[in-house]
């Protein structure tokens, strides 16, 4: 064999044993599987199961957490997508009903009519009505925003989720669902008027109007915010 061959075979022989290497190391560290479709979701809908005993146990946080990985995992899954969008609202409602003071944010014709005398509180006040009630008669230097209007015109609202807001409609039911609305998007300081625009016309009727003096003015209960 010339010395030509033998290099050739030598050479072929290093490439055999390369291969023949390589080839146990792939057979020993294999790649991960891809997670198959089928596989996706089963693990968003045991996601799904967990999130709905977290639900019924009324920990919303864990079903909302639960719910947002599984809509993550499977984004084609409505019933996550879904369950997520319940244990939001679920969560938001139970902060708002967990955190309501004994009056419900309801502030006191009197108390209104003694801040505004003593300035002791500065109330953005909103009614609520349709115009033709506002035209009707409303309170001084309230701004009308129609309920069904109300977040079409969140741009005329206070610039600080702390300032004192109050709203006020005929009797005050759709006053509570701006409310609602208002501290859901942070505005911590909103109240209703108590009765509404009928209980302060009737206040009015049957009351002197509050004059400037040293009496302090009664608070409104608010709740604890853990501050």
């Amino acid at each position: 064999m010339s010395r030509f061959e033998k290099r050739a075979v030598f050479v072929l022989v290093v490439i055999f044993t390369f291969f023949l290497v390589f080839s146990g190391c792939q057979s020993q560290n294999p790649r991960p599987a891809m997670a198959t479709p089928t596989q996706v979701q089963a693990d968003a809908y045991a996601l799904i199961a967990q999130a709905r005993a977290a639900y019924r146990a009324a920990d919303f946080e864990k079903a909302l957490e639960l719910a947002r990985k599984a809509a993550t995992a499977d984004p084609g899954n409505n019933t996550a997508w879904d369950l997520y969008r319940q244990a939001s609202i679920a969560q938001a409602a139970n902060t708002y009903l967990s955190t309501l003071p004994k009056h419900r944010y309801r502030l006191p014709v009197e108390v209104f009519l003694r801040d505004r005398v003593n300035h002791t509180k500065d109330w953005f006040v909103i009614d609520v009505r349709e115009p033709d009630e506002y035209a009707q008669g409303h309170i001084e230097g309230a701004i009308n925003i129609p309920l069904r209007e109300l977040m079409k015109h969140l741009d005329e609202l206070p610039s600080s989720k702390t300032a004192p807001i109050l709203l006020y409609c005929h009797s005050q039911k759709r006053a509570t669902h701006a409310l609602v609305i208002l501290h859901e998007l942070g505005y911590i300081k909103a109240y209703n008027l108590e009765g509404g625009y009928a209980a302060y016309v009737n206040w009015l009727r049957h009351n002197p109007t509050p004059t400037p003096g040293p009496t302090p003015t009664p608070a409104p209960e608010e709740p604890d915010y853990g501050c």
